[in-house]
């Protein structure tokens, strides 16, 4: 005969997690399973046969006409027709008949038979029970969240079906204790270990031995299900408003099995049993905690609270208002501001139509929780005054959290700005990173469902420090709602050194802080004590090890610096020498630059001078041209004297043949004087005046004589200066040449001596690296230029003898009119 185990339990009271654990154990909980959705994307492990029986049997045992869900047998009455199970008996019993004949152990696991047990019994009367039950605040939460109709208009409903399917079970188990179990899912989610020690003592279930507790934790996921703290605002609300449920939640704790030993004293509830709740948080709860987010006239309502911060707010609501959509609207809670400047902004945001609501100095997250039990908006923004948002940000955490009911927190990157300007880059969702410390900061997009199931946020932070975000956040994650992180700059983050987070940063009240948060939101802690302890060791470790590291490297960039210093020095003490050696080389350098000016002066001078010699020569050239033509000029006029005296010597012999005539006629005329007397003295008389004329012709040609003579030797004279002049023309001329060759070779010199000057600068910019190249460059500069200078030295004495020589020259050219062309040319007057 085959086991049969029943797994039911309220709705959303942790069956499917239950059942999915039951189903690894080895227990046939069905084939074809309801599928999963996003409020449970690993399945419910509902049998579809069962769960669609069950739910027509409840459907038409209701009255339809009333309010309630019909599907999961409540309406308002809690009426059901239990006569009407009898005509479900035989369908009933083939269901069982096609399980028990192919499985051993099985069975099934759906709500809906928390309100058919005595139905089931009749027919299955061995069947072994697992019944599951789970505090009224988490099913509360988890029902409400998916945001259907009829519990979102009035939640109350889900904490009267909690009590209804509650009643039947505790009943049932009364009656029916040996052969059923009944356990807080709380406490198995603790000790998944015991509810199997429990399946193996008391419904002797066959069970191989596992690490059952390891395997739970498999299939448990606390991001789907989790738990809110005894000590939240909700549990409080609850309290106050139903009674009921906590004593009926009183009495499952009793009887249970495995229980989770929940007390009211443990939840801090008697104190204020029976006594309304007048915090602002539970008050809000109270009153607005139910509201509908699908008919919210506004999705976004942005809350600034404003506490003396009057010269950042019209910045932070310039930056909503770059949003062009019309999705939002701007509350301002004034925090009991004092100063001025603010008092005088907020009034002019009133007179332009802003909704501002004034307060007393209450805190941060009173201020805030004003201006969200306000707001119209289905979704909230805190922006703090002093920041700026992205107008992207509104519309992408519409989009966002519309298409995705079971996001409740919707956060991004941050740009921080004024004292830091970089941008942090927010990791995703870590529930233990988050538990070790907030990352996310209160300028999220949240559900104010969110905010509602958190019960607002916690004005009772010690001494007001601040953390009411984290608070905020291990709230939402403590009740299931996920969290979804855009990976984009969001909004700006202003970096004051006077901001509320450099007094959560000192130690002592950090650690205030960390006790009171970890202490409210024990149940993460303790769920997740191995992962966030081995994560805070880890990071200890990786801090411990990274400070040993950094003092490892402080020490050696210690002993570095100490070198460096060292160096340092001996590096000033060399920069200085350096740069001593560098004046003096400036100084050389100066002084050489100077010398270079004087060559180049020098140079210019000489050359002014070879110019001016160049210019001498070309005149002597031409001087010596007009001498040649002179003495041209002179040989022609000697060869005309030459002439003129080869005719005064044919003149001479004509007059010595004239003579001899005269003479022979003188004899013949002294023949005939003789023969007479009168022809003698007549011819004595003749004769007298030839000989007078031969005498005086004799004087003329002896004197054209000595002056031909005189002339011919003045001529050769001056045939020997002209070759003199030429040869001394030849050596000024080979000299003129020899100067501009040195002069080519001194400006070829010069060339260099400026290239090598350029060097010498190119080398002096680079001197503080190059100083001792520069220095032996320099010396071979020197050198160079001493061998210049004795080679300038050397042309200067040349063209200085070279000079010398042309003036001598010059003087040879230009002697005075008694020289030797002055006397040539007074001869050739003279002959003229």
């Amino acid at each position: 005969m085959s086991l049969t185990l029943i797994v039911t339990g309220m709705h959303r009271s942790g069956t499917s997690l239950v059942a999915s654990f039951i189903q690894a154990i080895g227990v046939n909980l069905g084939e074809r399973f309801f599928s999963s959705d996003y409020l449970n994307p690993k399945g419910y492990f509902e049998d579809l046969d069962f769960l669609e029986f069950q739910r027509e049997v409840l459907k038409n045992s209701c009255r339809n006409t009333e309010i309630g869900w019909h599907d999961w047998g409540w309406t308002t009455s809690e009426f059901i027709d239990y006569s009407k199970f009898s005509k479900y008996t035989e369908p009933a019993k083939e269901l069982i008949k096609s399980r028990q004949e192919h499985y051993e152990i099985w069975g099934w696991k759906d709500p809906r038979t928390t309100l058919m047990l005595d139905f089931w019994h009749q027919l299955l009367p061995e069947v072994k029970y697992l019944f599951v039950y789970r505090y009224p605040w988490d099913v509360l939460n988890s029902i409400v969240r998916p945001n259907s109709l009829v519990f979102n208009e009035r939640p109350d409903y889900a904490l009267q079906v909690w009590a209804f399917y509650n009643r039947h079970l505790l009943k049932f188990y009364q009656e029916h204790s040996d052969q059923s179990i009944l356990v807080n899912v709380s406490a198995i989610i603790e000790q998944p270990e015991r509810l199997v020690k429990l399946l193996k003592t008391k419904l002797n279930l066959q069970i191989p031995d596992s690490d059952w507790e390891a395997k739970f934790k498999q299939i448990y996921d606390w991001r789907i299900f989790t738990n809110l703290p005894w000590q939240s605002s909700v549990v409080k609300h609850i309290y106050n408003k139903y009674p009921e449920c906590l004593s009926l939640l009183t009495q499952l704790e009793a009887a249970a099995d495995l229980p989770d030993n929940f007390s009211l004293e443990l939840a801090g509830l008697t104190e204020v049993k029976n006594v309304q709740v007048t915090t602002t948080s539970t008050e809000v709860l109270a009153e607005t905690e139910w509201t509908n987010e699908e008919n919210s006239e506004i999705p976004v309502s942005v809350v600034i609270p404003c506490y003396n911060q009057g010269e950042f707010i019209l910045e932070a609501i310039s930056s909503v208002e770059t949003c062009q959509d019309a999705v939002y609207e701007i509350i301002i809670v004034n925090d009991g501001s004092t100063e001025p400047l603010t008092k005088k902004v907020l009034q002019y945001l009133k007179d332009n139509g802003y909704w501002v609501i004034d307060q007393s100095n209450q805190g941060l997250a009173r201020a805030r929780n004003k201006g969200i039990s306000k707001a119209r908006g289905r979704y909230i923004l805190p922006l703090d005054s002093d920041n700026k948002i992205r107008p992207e940000y509104i519309t992408k955490s519409i989009e966002i959290l519309d298409r995705f009911p079971e996001v409740g927190v919707v956060y991004g990157d941050v740009q921080l700005f004024d004292q830091r300007k970089n941008i942090v880059i927010v990791p995703d969702f870590d529930i233990n990173r988050l538990a070790m410390g907030n990352y996310i900061d209160a300028c999220a997009v949240l559900r104010k469902q969110v905010w509602l199931d958190c019960g607002g946020y916690d004005d009772k932070i010690p001494d007001k420090l601040g953390y009411e975000d984290w608070d905020l956040w291990l709230g939402a994650a403590t009740q299931g709602w996920k969290f979804y992180h855009i990976p984009e700059v969001m909004f700006d983050y202003r970096v004051r050194e006077d901001s509320m987070v450099s007094f959560c940063r000192i130690p002592e009240n950090h650690e205030k802080l960390v006790r009171y948060i970890s202490t409210k939101h024990l149940d993460i802690y303790k769920s997740n004590f191995a992962n966030i302890l081995a994560q805070k060791d880890a990071d200890l470790l990786r801090e411990r090890l990274r400070s040993e590291d950094m003092e490892f490297r402080l020490q050696k960039a210690q002993a570095a610096w100490e070198e460096a210093r060292q160096q340092l020095e001996q590096i000033q003490a060399n920069w200085q020498a350096a740069e001593a050696q560098v004046q003096k080389i400036q100084t050389a350098w100066e002084a050489a630059e100077a010398e270079m000016k004087k060559v180049q002066v020098f140079g210019e001078t000489s050359h002014q001078e070879l110019h001016q010699i160049q210019t001498a020569w070309e005149a002597a050239q031409k001087e010596l041209r007009l001498t040649h033509t002179e003495w041209e000029k002179a040989e022609s006029q000697v060869q005309k004297i030459q002439a003129e005296w080869e005719k005064t010597q044919a003149a001479g012999k004509e007059s010595q043949a004239q003579v001899q005539r005269i003479q022979a006629a003188w004899e013949a005329a002294q023949e005939q004087l003789r023969q007479t007397n009168t022809e003698w003295r007549h011819s004595q008389s003749q004769t007298a005046q030839v000989q007078s004329q031969w005498e005086q012709t004799q004087l003329e040609i002896k004197k054209i004589h000595a002056e031909w003579e005189k002339s011919h030797s003045q001529l050769q004279q001056t045939q020997l200066t002209w070759q003199q002049a030429q040869e001394q023309t030849k050596t000024i001329h080979a000299a003129w040449e020899q100067a501009q060759e040195q002069t080519k070779t001194i400006h070829v010199a010069w060339e260099q001596a400026q290239e090598q000057t350029k060097t010498i600068h190119a080398a002096w910019e680079e001197s503080q690296a190059q100083t001792k190249l520069i220095y032996a460059e320099w010396e071979k500069v020197q050198l160079q230029l001493q061998q210049m200078q004795g080679e300038w030295q050397k042309t200067q004495a040349e063209l200085h003898n070279t000079q010398a020589e042309l003036q001598e020259a010059r003087t040879i050219i230009s002697q005075p009119k008694n020289g030797i062309l002055g006397k040539i040319k007074k001869i050739l007057q003279g002959l003229k």
